[in-house]
């Protein structure tokens, strides 16, 4: 079986990934209403998952994906994109 090539950057780019609060924030005002999103627990569960996982670069971005993890935690349609299968345990 072949390694696995896991990045070592951000896959959407390659300046700072540092994002702040209010700018998640912001993010998740602007789309909640445009999305179909997971009751607060489920989305509790999803948060706590990516906040253990080795692959969380600068609290808010997965490594694997790409994408801020408390919007895709967020979104219903989204699952863990965790090279070993779904971190996330319920099906929303």
């Amino acid at each position: 079986m072949e390694d696995i090539f896991v990045p070592s950057t951000c896959k959407g780019c390659e300046r700072d990934i540092a994002l702040s609060e209010e700018q998640i924030t912001r993010i998740l005002n602007n789309m909640r209403p445009k999305m179909e999103c997971v009751d607060d627990e489920v989305y509790e569960a999803r948060l706590l998952a990516c906040a253990e996982c080795d692959e969380l670069m600068s609290g808010h971005t997965c490594g694997i994906s790409g994408s801020i993890v408390r919007i895709r935690a967020l979104a219903a349609a989204q699952n863990c994109p965790s090279y070993h299968g779904s971190r996330w345990q319920e099906t929303a």
